[in-house]
């Protein structure tokens, strides 16, 4: 019926966390940490391959959600929200209420991801 593209509380990866570079590793790993302690299947991508490979790489494993980890993310203590099928639409939100909205939409079982 979904052809992969599984919605988000059925998916066996929920959320991809992309940190940008090594320095941001610690706040990724954080921020992951955050994830799956609300009970989401989150992912932690610290391969040394270059940014854009690591998000080929998860739109075409079709993971719902990419949070992308940079600087001024890690310093503000916000994620860059890029969700499967939006194309190159990213969206700056606090790293709690990205993690309250998942948890509603997995608790709903929503279709839209």
């Amino acid at each position: 019926h979904f052809a992969g593209a599984f919605p988000l509380w059925l998916s066996p990866e929920q959320v991809r966390v992309l940190p940008i570079s090594d320095t941001q590793l610690e706040a990724a790993r954080a921020i992951n940490q955050r994830l799956r302690d609300a009970g989401l299947r989150a992912h932690l991508d610290d391969r040394n391959d270059t940014l854009n490979y690591r998000i080929r790489d998860a739109e075409l494993a079709k993971v719902p959600y990419m949070a992308i980890v940079g600087q001024r993310e890690a310093d503000a203590g916000t994620v860059a929200v890029r969700t499967r099928g939006d194309g190159n639409k990213q969206e700056i939100v606090a790293v709690e209420e990205f993690t309250a909205r998942l948890a509603h939409e997995v608790k709903s079982r929503a279709l839209s991801a």
